[in-house]
């Protein structure tokens, strides 16, 4: 049992501006959404249009030592007037060293020049000294791939604005759960063709658990490639063929899909999408499903996780996202606040583990131990976990303050580190430090 709980963590704040950006290595997209808003906005690069799509490219002019960036680089390669960095976040994450008319530059801060350049195009609307978070979103978070938007970021001296990074499936969860509840009443389908081949993500509950367990099923067929790079160059009778067995194709892999499932939503999403060839495999989209083109649900979904990661919702508190970068378990421990027993999270499900830390002051009750309780959102038995200060001081009961910070190594091991701030003139600290690791599998 434990006393004098004070705790610190990553904490939620009032609403304020956010933004999220969508980030690949063939494209960007940013969304933003203003205080008292509660639909996000995307940013396009033509007034009045759609067009949401940023190549994500810098483009150097050797002769006016000048940047371009985007559809304005793309051009400017095309015509023989600029050389191109392609494989931006790629080049900064392998930190290598990119060499044009043989001077060299660092990958990490042609990101942040691409960053602070496509940024820009939000100064009109919502200044970016008023975001108060940012939510990056890629197609594979790894360590390095946030250390690379961390410090391509901090080179915009942004004050004030939280950073997070998170995977498609997490965004595709935000979406899902910021839509009218009729369009997730069951399942939902999202068809990803802004790739080479076809990627889908198909969002599940489990309702049966408290908070109730949001799922996102990523598959890719390989076989199922965009038009363009299924015909481009052939003749039109040719090519007709080809899209007409892509349309099949199509129609299996959804079909196999959704076999003995019901969905009640499909989102169609990328540049493959564009034009008609997919019409058989529309007819059976659309049986009894709603159906929804676009290409902008990634960074919109992203807002909305910005959204809940400043200020919280009912919403996002009764369902928690168990993607692969989610904790599966609830880690926390029995104390005594105020004299009264009470429960201390420190590491809740649903968090993605790269995010989650925790840090909180105690009193000791044993001598040299405390515990901790897992809690797997599987099923699984609840555990305690026995944590024990070997060498501490010996001391009465209560007598010893503990600072103790939690954080997560990977996706299934907790990291906690203590220090001995002893209690104090009576039992000086001893600033002793501890380091254990355990598996929540």
């Amino acid at each position: 049992m434990f006393l004098g709980n004070r705790e610190r963590e990553m904490g939620t704040g009032a609403p304020g501006a956010v933004a999220g950006y969508d980030f690949s290595d063939r494209t960007a997209q940013i969304s933003y959404c203003l205080p008292g808003s509660g639909q996000p906005e995307t940013v396009s690069l033509v007034a009045g249009e759609e067009q949401f799509l940023i190549p994500a490219l810098l483009a150097r002019c050797a002769e006016r030592d000048l940047w371009l960036f985007g559809k304005e680089a793309q051009e400017s390669v095309e015509r023989g007037e600029a050389a191109a960095v392609t494989d931006l976040l790629e080049r900064a994450v392998r930190r290598e060293t990119v060499f044009l008319d043989g001077q060299p530059f660092d990958p990490v801060a042609l990101l942040s020049l691409f960053l602070k350049r496509t940024l820009s195009l939000l100064n009109p609307i919502l200044p970016l000294g008023r975001i108060r978070a940012f939510v990056f979103t890629v197609e594979e978070v790894t360590g390095p791939v946030i250390e690379a938007l961390t410090q391509s970021v901090s080179l915009l001296g942004l004050k004030g604005a939280k950073l997070y990074v998170i995977g498609r499936a997490e965004s595709f969860f935000y979406y899902n759960i910021s839509q009218p509840a009729e369009l997730w009443v069951h399942d939902v389908l999202l068809c990803d063709f802004s790739g080479p081949c076809l990627k889908t993500f198909l969002f599940t509950l489990n309702r049966r658990t408290t908070p109730v367990a949001a799922f996102v099923e990523e598959a890719s067929f390989p076989h199922v490639r965009r038009p363009e790079d299924a015909g481009s160059g052939e003749e039109d009778g040719r090519r007709r063929e080809r899209l007409e067995k892509l349309d099949r194709y199509f129609a299996d892999a959804v079909g196999q899909l959704m076999k003995d499932r019901t969905v009640s939503t499909v989102y169609l999403i990328g540049e493959g999408f564009q034009g008609e060839w997919y019409q058989e495999s529309l007819k059976l989209l659309c049986q009894g499903r709603r159906v929804f083109l676009g290409n902008n649900l990634y960074s919109k979904g992203a807002c909305y996780a910005a959204k809940e990661r400043l200020s919280g919702s009912r919403l996002s508190a009764d369902y928690a996202f168990l993607g692969r970068d989610m904790i599966r378990a609830n880690v926390g421990m029995h104390v005594l606040r105020r004299g009264q027993d009470a429960y201390l999270a420190l590491l809740d499900a649903g968090t993605n583990w790269y995010e989650a830390k925790k840090e909180c002051e105690f009193l000791l009750e044993e001598e040299n131990s405390f515990s901790l309780r897992i809690t797997p959102l599987n099923g699984k038995e609840v555990r305690e976990v026995l944590v024990s200060l070997n060498g501490l001081a010996k001391r009465p009961p209560r007598m010893t303050r503990i600072r103790m910070r939690v954080d997560m190594t990977d996706v299934s091991t907790v990291r906690i580190n203590m220090e001995d701030l002893g209690f104090g003139e009576f039992y000086p600290a001893t600033h002793q430090f501890w380091e254990e690791t355990f598996s929540l599998a």
